[in-house]
């Protein structure tokens, strides 16, 4: 009899635990309907940040880096041979246009052109007097184009012993710094075709960039660019401008060349070598709204916003423009709804709704 009693009251007991139970779990498993419906019913305020909606430029700017060097550096090269009297240039000394790197002995070449001045003149004497005698009719045409011949051989013979001459002392073609001196010594015999030293010229400089299709349709010669060189003490910024584009691809890497160039401000710091960072702008960018990539929300097919309007969460569908970066050009697909002036949600739009109650720092 007791049992049966006690049976009694335990059944209805364990049923109404399993209902309390069946409902904790359903309000678990679907935590949306709960914040619709606190949302519905202003209940409770869903936290949310919120930003300004911006109008500008999306592609206005590329972003690169690359190794600075001189817009003139070259190879200087002797140009004959012989043995080295004196060398005149060191490592980061700074030339002008024509000033001596190196001289040459230049005691044969001295000798071989006086002999060729001498033959020469001989020559030209002997062709003159044969000339007179062809008009007289004393020499043959073939004895005066013999006659000519030899004067003219002579002349080629002397002009190159000039310039050989000249090149026993071996000149910088431009004004720069030492950035390259090959190890000589007086006394050695240098042959014709050894680099001798290489010039840079610092004071008018280039960065080199290296950029993909989609940053080639952003840049034009001309372009304005900002270079910034940072060092252990100091970040130096110059003015640019884009000189060339690369008019094909490179095969190996399938990028193209471009070249900014920018007037050194530190010639007693900044050298060849040294990687800048290069912000090319495209004054041809056209003007859009922009809003983070982190606002645009889709559902059922349809690209949205969320405009926050007096602490409450606006619904608005959107059109995508154009995406770059971390931002998107957008356009509401209502043209009379203007958002230029309005802020955006960014941030717990998976729990909002239209309608719902927001609460954020940024409104």
């Amino acid at each position: 009899m007791l049992l049966r009693q006690s049976v009694r009251w335990i059944l209805p007991l364990v049923a109404i635990m399993m209902l309390a139970t069946s409902c904790a779990k359903a309000q678990q498993e679907d935590p949306v309907a709960v914040e619709v419906v606190a949302s519905a019913t202003d209940y409770t305020q869903i936290v949310s940040s919120a930003v300004a909606v911006q109008t500008k430029a999306l592609r206005d700017k590329v972003v690169g880096s690359g190794t600075i060097q001189g817009q003139q550096e070259v190879s200087v090269k002797a140009r004959t041979s012989g043995e080295i009297n004196t060398i005149q240039v060191t490592l980061g000394s700074t030339l002008q246009k024509g000033d001596v790197l190196i001289e040459l002995d230049d005691k044969v070449a001295n000798l071989t052109l006086s002999q060729l001045e001498k033959q020469s003149e001989n020559a030209q004497k002997e062709l003159g007097v044969n000339e007179q005698l062809y008009a007289k009719g004393a020499i043959s045409l073939s004895a005066l184009n013999s006659s000519r011949s030899t004067a003219d051989g002579l002349s080629a013979q002397l002009q190159n012993a000039r310039n050989t001459l000249s090149n026993m002392s071996i000149t910088t073609p431009i004004a720069g710094s030492v950035a390259e001196v090959a190890k000589l010594v007086v006394g050695d015999l240098l042959t014709s075709g050894t680099q001798v030293a290489r010039i840079v010229d610092l004071a008018h400089l280039r960065v080199t960039l290296a950029v993909g299709q989609s940053q080639l349709f952003l840049i034009k010669e001309g372009a304005k660019a900002d270079i910034v060189i940072a060092t252990p003490t100091e970040t130096i910024t110059a003015q640019g401008s884009v000189s060339a584009i690369s008019a094909s691809s490179d095969s190996r890497t399938g990028s193209w060349t471009v070249y900014v160039d920018f007037e050194n401000p530190r010639v007693d710091l900044i050298r060849a070598g040294i990687t800048a960072q290069v912000t090319i702008y495209n004054a041809d960018a056209p003007v859009y709204t922009l809003v983070p990539n982190a606002a645009i929300v889709d559902r059922n097919d349809t690209t949205y916003v969320f405009v926050a309007q007096n602490n409450t969460a606006q619904l608005v569908e959107i059109q995508i423009i154009d995406q770059f970066g971390d931002q998107t050009a957008i356009q509401s697909v209502d043209p009379a709804f203007n958002l230029s002036d309005k802020k955006v949600l960014v941030s717990a739009l998976s729990r909002i709704v239209d309608g719902s109650s927001i609460s954020s720092q940024g409104l």
